[in-house]
């Protein structure tokens, strides 16, 4: 394989895609009175990505031409231009998931050619690039957590995401203009990949609404209630979804679905400085690369796996366990499944890469399904173990269900 200026662009193109997925809502900070809780401030980033994924299986399907692709892409980074230049306001999840959904959906379709494998490879990359490092990026840009930003004073133009953005349609437009990207290969779409690839994310938005709308009845004694059990409810969804898939197409749903029970990179592992953060890019890019040389999506899901195992683990200094699972374990893992389990069709391969952003940051970064625990102070009582105990079981059996179901799609496939 030959490193091409197409490579570059879905890499950045797919970074600036992740990015925007994780940024289509602020997260909203609200003060709970009794049982009063606004739904919508804790549903903007999961209805953001919802939205993207939805936008991004429409491209995808209607548009086949090169050229309309083209301008969907452009479109895409027009409008992220435009929210990044106005600042917050109250509908910057729709324009921020529209954008992201236009530019995912236009960069998925030029991937169909004749090197199809490697491109969705590239962009799948760079999507999970900007998933996984968005969290430590942020943190490294202010001091201040994300959903304080609304009620900071601050500049609204964001100078260093529209040079980012900038340079993506740059390197696009010399990609398409030197042909870069080849002949569009003519690929047919099932209707069973269409199907999935809308209602998957529709049916996560509505169990994010149900758990959050359920959160904060929290028992006398601490536990949470059976809250894990709308992970296991997930979980069964995605994995009916993928079985009923042909072929093999449903292993990059189970992929994403992985991805999303083990959880993100959490804050205890965000950097004190910019160069550790090409820690994790170079083990992203290695696991991208072994992945396409040696497709085994099963192994990508064991590594998973031992992650979200590795939760378990929250105290000092056994936590420290779950910090080096977490920041060089799965990087590499996440790339190598995903690289593993690709080609797939447009659709399910568009929603794929939108599903970790839509589910995993309202079910863990608000909430933690996987690992969470509410800050503890003389007046708190502490985090019942069991909770850590439960939900990282919770965690490990999902991703194991993933991991199996995709064994059972590669044989039947061969």
């Amino acid at each position: 394989m030959t490193f091409r200026i197409s490579h570059v662009c879905l890499l950045l193109g797919g970074f600036v895609a992740g990015i925007a997925l994780t940024s289509t809502g602020s997260g909203g900070f609200v003060f709970v009175v009794g049982r009063e809780v606004p739904d919508v401030s804790y549903l903007d980033p999961a209805a953001g990505a919802t939205l993207a994924a939805v936008v991004a299986v429409l491209v995808t399907v209607l548009v086949r031409a090169r050229r309309g692709l083209s301008a969907l892409s452009f479109a895409g980074l027009a409008l992220l231009g435009v929210a990044r230049s106005t600042g917050p306001w109250d509908v910057d999840m729709y324009l921020g998931g529209v954008a992201a959904g236009l530019l995912l959906g236009g960069l998925v379709g030029l991937c169909t050619t004749a090197d199809l494998a490697w491109l969705q490879t590239a962009l799948a990359t760079g999507v999970l690039v900007g998933i996984l490092l968005d969290g430590p990026i942020e943190h490294l840009r202010t001091s201040f957590p994300r959903r304080y930003a609304d009620y900071l004073p601050g500049p609204t133009v964001d100078a260093a995401a529209l040079a980012v953005l900038a340079l993506t349609a740059v390197v696009l437009a010399v990609a398409l203009r030197s042909g870069d990207f080849g002949e569009r290969a003519d690929l047919a779409v099932s209707r069973r990949a269409v199907v999935v690839g809308i209602v998957v994310p529709l049916v996560g938005l509505v169990l994010c609404w149900w758990f959050v709308h359920q959160a904060w009845d929290i028992g006398s004694d601490g536990e949470m209630r059976g809250r894990w059990v709308y992970g296991i409810v997930l979980v069964v969804v995605v994995i009916a979804a993928a079985l009923w898939l042909e072929d093999r197409t449903g292993i990059v749903l189970l992929a994403a679905m992985a991805l999303v029970a083990t959880g993100g990179i959490g804050r205890s592992a965000f950097p004190d400085s910019w160069p550790w953060l090409l820690v994790p890019a170079a083990l992203i890019l290695a696991g991208a690369a072994l992945g396409r040389r040696f497709p085994r999506p099963v192994f990508g899901i064991a590594a998973l796996t031992v992650v979200a195992a590795s939760a378990v683990f929250e105290h000092p200094p056994w936590d420290n366990l779950h910090l080096g699972a977490t920041w060089l374990l799965l990087p590499p893992a996440a790339t190598y499944t995903f690289a593993s389990s690709l080609p797939s069709s447009g659709p399910v391969t568009a929603a794929s890469l939108a599903i970790p952003a839509a589910l995993t940051v309202p079910l863990v970064a608000e909430y933690g399904w996987t690992a969470y625990t509410p800050l503890t102070g003389s007046e708190i009582p502490p985090w019942p173990d069991s909770w850590a105990w439960t939900s990282t079981g919770v965690s490990v059996a999902g991703v194991v269900a993933c991991g199996l179901t995709a064994a059972y799609l590669g044989r039947r496939r061969t």
